[in-house]
């Protein structure tokens, strides 16, 4: 009996594998997705997703179906020991640099949903739930595994590549012996989700709770959905909050419990891991297998389906023979930093938040205090996510990003030649983009730089005041101002952005441009940075398996 092949197999059908096999599946690319469970989990996990996220749903038209499902992020509030504040995250105000509202709250249950009916648009994806994997392995030119069904027959599939998205425990991370680096954060909390039942006094964002005698952290949901978040404190453990009467107690000094149905509860040991390794040979893992962090800044989701939106773009490019293989080695290489430095963020919060030590909280808040009262410690929550700084980036001969290199691209809505307006990225899809602005933008391309944007089929738009399109370079509008602030700012005339909307580069002349340009050819055909070495990745690897 022979064995069905795919170009890339997923295990998991959380939403990074579900986002991941929209990503592939509107490329065309065969996939199968091996999950263990029949059902969507019913109750709440995450409940913050942001605009990158939302981009990454608008390249495969889901965003709008999201959208309708949240609410925008109203702001943070760190209260202290004298119940006032003392630290404030306050949203970003429009018109917002990617489209999207930057943080938006949702209902994990009516979230995956939207995904999973993104996927079965395409007849090319194959999705088998009630299918646990028990085996993968992999040879020189291709990765495989075994699954067993609920009726107990056992299948095998090959793949091109597999990716496994499996979650935090991830068997396939264990049977590959890969290790997990731990970065320093180890706490217990209970997450209770409820929905209010009627009028009560509560605050109209989030708040944080920084009292040393019960750490909380409280969340608002959409429609009546509320969360807090209790750090364990000495001498409590786990099972203490089995107890629904325990949980309703410590919920107490924050809201009238009577008014509240109390929907789950959940006790975590929030981590900071991230994996030693991210890829072996043609198999990658993404999501909670790579990291997993602590929930401060809501961005363990975020996270994941960036994996997604980074690995996905270049399995794809991969797949369809547009570059070679060693691009896919970039994917650790770009991830694993970002995840670092988010973790480092994230764990910093977390001591403002968690802080059990009285003296110590009434030092914490006698220095942010003055700085809120100048404003200096208010701050946009996402200037705290950072840019991307090693991979397909343009860099100094140091290695340092190049200003702009490794930021998200903005996305107004753009005036087109036939009158239309339209997102960016909708416009751009899934290709690169050369932006051009001033004018002489049209003059800034040579014969050479020309060909490499043709071999790399870039398109090419140029800002400007009125639309049109000569058939070689459409000037667009942008009908926001965001991105022609953001280059204005920069003083560039010329700016290289890779299909997952990350800057490769900008340019402030038209030498500038040339070097950048010839920079992101060479970047993309023949990339370094992988901790593998030379990355066609399994030559030379002997078939293997092991139970997952």
């Amino acid at each position: 009996m022979s064995v069905p092949h795919y170009d890339v197999a997923i295990i998991g059908y959380g939403p990074v594998g579900a986002v991941l096999a929209n990503l592939l599946g509107a490329q065309g690319h065969s996939v199968l997705v091996v999950d263990q469970m029949l059902e969507i989990y019913d109750k709440p996990r995450a409940i913050n997703i942001d605009h990158e996220v939302m981009r990454v749903l608008q390249s495969v038209g889901l965003a709008d179906a999201v959208n309708a499902l949240t609410i925008p992020y109203a702001g943070t509030d760190f209260l202290g020991l004298e119940g006032r504040p003392f630290k404030v995250f306050e949203p970003t105000a429009p018109p917002y640099p990617l489209h999207w509202a930057p943080n938006l709250l949702f209902i994990q249950p009516e979230f995956e949903p939207v995904l999973r009916g993104g996927a079965e648009r395409f007849i090319n994806v194959e999705v088998l739930l009630e299918h646990r994997a028990t085996e993968v392995w992999q040879a020189p030119s291709l990765a495989g595994l075994r699954f067993v069904g609920a009726d107990g027959e056992v299948r095998e599939a090959s793949a091109r590549y597999l990716v496994a998205c499996d979650g935090a425990v991830s068997p396939v991370r264990k049977q590959l012996s890969i290790g997990q680096e731990s970065l320093d954060f180890d706490e217990w909390w209970t997450v209770v989700d409820a929905w209010l039942m009627r009028p009560t006094p509560l605050p109209k964002r989030t708040t944080q709770y920084c009292w040393p005698s019960g750490p909380t952290t409280y969340v608002v949901g959409p429609r009546n959905l509320r969360r807090w978040e209790m750090k364990l404190l000495p001498g409590e453990t786990p099972r203490d909050y089995e107890d629904r009467a325990a949980v309703r107690r410590r919920l107490a000094p924050f809201v009238d419990t009577d008014a509240i149905e109390i929907w789950r509860v959940a006790t975590y040991r929030f981590h900071a891991l991230v994996a030693e390794e991210w890829r072996r040979g043609r198999i990658f893992l993404a999501g909670d297998a790579a990291h997993q962090m602590p929930p401060f800044m809501a961005q363990g989701l975020c996270s994941g389906i960036r994996d997604a939106g980074n690995l996905g773009w270049k399995l794809s490019a991969v797949l369809k023979g547009k570059f070679p293989e060693p691009l896919l080695s970039t994917y650790e290489a770009e991830r694993k930093p970002h995840i670092r430095q988010l973790v480092a963020a994230t764990k910093e919060l977390g001591k403002v938040i968690g802080e059990l030590d009285v003296a110590a909280a009434k030092r914490r808040d006698a220095e942010f205090e003055p700085t809120l009262a100048s404003k200096e410690t208010v701050k946009v929550r996402q200037a705290l996510i950072p840019d991307l700084t090693a991979g397909i980036i343009a860099k100094e001969s140091a290695g340092k990003p190049l200003p702009g290199a490794g930021a998200l691209f903005p996305q107004p809505r753009v005036r087109l030649a036939d009158g239309r307006i339209v997102l960016l990225d909708d416009r751009v899809r899934d290709r690169f983009l050369l932006v051009l602005r001033g004018e002489e933008a049209g003059s800034c391309l040579d014969d050479e730089s020309a060909k490499v944007l043709s071999r790399l089929d870039a398109l090419i738009l140029a800002l400007g005041d009125a639309a049109s399109s000569d058939g070689s370079i459409e000037v667009v509008v942008d009908e926001v101002g965001v991105l022609d602030a953001w280059m204005s700012a920069h003083g560039f005339v010329a700016a290289l952005v890779r299909p997952d909307k990350y800057t490769f580069g900008g340019a402030q002349s038209r030498q500038a441009l040339r070097e950048l340009i010839h920079s992101l050819h060479a970047a993309l055909f023949a990339p370094t940075g992988s901790s593998q070495g030379s990355i066609g990745g399994d030559a030379g690897v002997a078939k293997k398996s092991a139970n997952i």
